[in-house]
């Protein structure tokens, strides 16, 4: 995020070349030119904060983030968070000192946090709540023909991540690990998994940059044009559907990584292949690893599905507690480099374990 500015360097001692000439302006130098600036200066961490506030509660510089962990903490924004009853509730209330604060026409907003669908929906349904971002996977299709749903679309992508460093890979070359993951890939029915348990026409992957993406230069990445032309080598946005030549394409690629099959196509008891694949609560996303567990068993790869609360899961994922797990990246901004920046070894997201 910071990187594109002057004098930010590795981020281990930055002396970004930021200044303010008077009280409502900010002169920012850039490393490069970067087309997508405006766009990242609206992500919320770049709004203004109180300084004092923010080094009062962090005095040492260890936890920049203390100063917003409870609620009563100092904002210019329209609300202030009065309480926050952790995993349980947040209310916001009116913040009478905000610019604009004549036209904030609700006063106050209570927020349920619940990691389980069923619940949020539960509480919706019986009016409790006015409005949920979430509903349980087997209500979608019930709901999709009703006034109340609506389908808003996001920037971003769902996929499985592999920890390179996970035993599955022990013993074998990087192309024969590499290998292995392209055969699980080539036998997840992504189709399938749009089609039973998205079911509000989501797009299937075929890149990890999504559709509709900006390129920087005024058009969408991925769209062919005059100034570009994207490649059609095997595997480079290609559109993706499970069929009899991806599975036996998986199995030469298996192959290639030491794993033998019998006559049947199934993994033969001299070569097992065991992974565990790691997600969070939720029943779309247990769903999508059922349905990923029957895709692999279909050439004999047996696939143990570990399921963990929000915090737990997102630890053993940072740091590198899983052989396969469910990812998700929303766009902060619309840029591709939002995208691929995650897989530096650098990166705080670099679940992957890449580099180390």
């Amino acid at each position: 995020l910071f990187s594109v500015f002057d004098g930010y360097g590795d981020g281990t001692n930055p002396d970004l070349s930021v200044d303010a000439p008077d009280d409502y302006t900010v002169h920012f130098k850039l490393t490069a030119p970067c087309p997508y600036i405006m766009s990242l200066l609206a992500f919320p961490v770049f709004m203004p904060v109180k300084q004092s506030e923010v080094e009062a509660a962090d005095p040492d510089g260890t936890n920049p983030g203390a100063w917003a962990m409870e609620a009563g903490f100092v904002t210019d924004g329209a609300y202030t968070l009065t309480s926050w009853n952790h995993n349980e509730s947040m209310v916001y209330k009116k913040n009478p000192y905000f610019y604009d604060a004549d036209n904030v026409s609700v006063d106050e907003l209570d927020f349920m946090l619940s990691a389980e669908d069923t619940s949020i929906y539960s509480a919706f349904t019986s009016g409790d709540l006015d409005y949920a971002d979430t509903v349980p996977n087997d209500e979608v299709a019930n709901l999709k023909n009703t006034p109340e749903f609506h389908v808003i679309d996001n920037l971003g992508t769902y996929y499985v991540c592999f920890n390179v460093n996970s035993d599955m890979f022990s013993g074998k070359t990087v192309d024969q690990a590499a290998a292995m993951r392209r055969a699980i890939g080539l036998l997840i029915d992504r189709q399938y998994i749009v089609d039973t348990v998205g079911q509000t026409d989501q797009k299937v992957a075929t890149s990890f940059i999504p559709a509709g993406m900006s390129d920087g230069h005024g058009g969408e990445f991925k769209t062919n044009d005059d100034a570009y032309t994207f490649p059609v080598d095997d595997g480079y946005y290609q559109d993706i559907s499970v069929n009899a030549d991806d599975q036996q394409q998986a199995i030469a690629l298996l192959e290639y990584a030491g794993y033998k099959f019998d006559d049947s196509g199934m993994l033969s008891s001299d070569t097992p292949l065991k992974i565990n694949y790691l997600t969070n609560e939720g029943t779309a996303h247990e769903a999508i690893a059922q349905l990923i567990q029957q895709d692999l068993a279909q050439v004999g790869i047996d696939m143990e599905i570990s399921v963990e609360d929000w915090q737990t899961f997102l630890n053993d994922r940072k740091n590198g507690n899983f052989d396969v797990a469910r990812e998700g990246w929303l766009a902060d901004y619309d840029d591709p480099i939002n995208m691929i920046e995650m897989f530096q070894s650098s990166s705080g997201n670099n679940d992957a374990q890449l580099g180390k």
